[in-house]
């Protein structure tokens, strides 16, 4: 197995110095993913843990009870509740655009790591192909010299220099693959996430501070209780 890699390691080291920082990309978009996916599991447990007993202890108007709930569970979706309770007292609209900017926050909070997936995922191909093209250079500049020495050109060593120079875009885009595909992934999951967060803010937030009856809702109780009152002088 020892040897393997050691074969292995040698093989790729032949694309030059520039597959150190591909290598290093891929150790990075791993670690990186590895961490955002544990973050959004646990975040998604909290929220669906948590949703339904903060819901109800607000609805009651528990509100200490409601806080307690926060602070032992700390997550997302508690510093949504928390900012709502912490504000109930201001109008509706006062209410929801504090709830929005803690939103904002519990975001960026997120989705913190999963842009530099991405940002992996498009300098691969881009340091692989550097790679390519510098090693070309290397190939033909040491062609050239050959031949301002009078040697003859040598089609072994030129397709050698040429297949070891294509090494590091191989290596870029076998980078760049798995770290876009990655990368979406755990954006659809953020997504969902994130959709189930503001149903449920937005659930807070109505209860405490309901929203004003619809107009239509109004003239329809306004006729009921016209048919009502003259049923009753009926």
């Amino acid at each position: 197995m020892t040897e393997f890699f050691t074969n292995a390691l040698a093989f790729l080291m032949k694309g030059g110095v520039l597959m150190i920082f591909i290598f290093l990309c891929s150790l990075a978009a791993i670690v990186l993913f590895v961490e955002r996916m544990l973050a959004l599991r646990k975040a998604a447990r909290h929220t669906e843990d948590l949703a339904k007993p903060l819901a109800d202890a607000i609805r009651e108007g528990h509100t200490e009870r409601a806080l307690t709930l926060c602070d032992s569970h700390p997550g997302p979706l508690s510093a949504l509740a928390r900012i709502a309770l912490e504000h109930r007292s201001l109008s509706r609209e006062s209410l929801q655009e504090a709830v929005s900017d803690e939103g904002k926050r519990q975001f960026a909070a997120l989705n913190r790591f999963i842009p530099a997936i991405g940002t992996i995922a498009s300098i691969s191909p881009m340091l692989g192909l550097l790679g390519t093209v510098t090693g070309m250079i290397q190939v033909f500049s040491n062609l050239a010299d050959e031949y301002a020495a009078g040697a003859h050109a040598n089609p072994g060593m030129l397709a050698g220099g040429i297949w070891e120079a294509l090494l590091t875009t191989a290596a870029g885009l076998c980078v760049a693959i798995p770290a876009f595909l990655l990368h979406r992934y755990l954006d659809s999951k953020l997504d969902r996430l994130w959709l189930d967060l503001e149903h449920h803010a937005t659930e807070f937030v109505d209860i405490i501070a309901p929203p004003p009856a619809r107009p239509d809702s109004q003239k329809t109780t306004g006729k009921l209780s016209s048919a009502e009152t003259s049923a009753k002088g009926e």
